[in-house]
């Protein structure tokens, strides 16, 4: 498992996140930062936490967020 996978389990395991969003803790142990990603929240976290790794900047990262919501 990599770090970054790591880190968004440990962030999506908030017990209100997985209320709000229905994440079942089965999903829970599959989460990695990788496609296919089956919620966007999820899709959402693993952008950020992938391209902060890659040191992209606030703004690359706002626009592929911006990408994943079709705004």
């Amino acid at each position: 498992m990599s770090q970054r996978d790591t880190i968004l389990k440990e962030i999506i395991s908030d017990p209100e996140l997985m209320a709000k969003y229905n994440i079942k803790k089965a999903e829970l142990e599959k989460l990695g930062c990788h496609a296919p990603y089956h919620k966007k929240i999820i899709e959402v976290m693993a952008t950020i936490i992938n391209a902060n790794d890659n040191n992209r900047t606030e703004r690359q990262i706002y626009s592929t967020i911006k990408n994943i919501h079709k705004i």
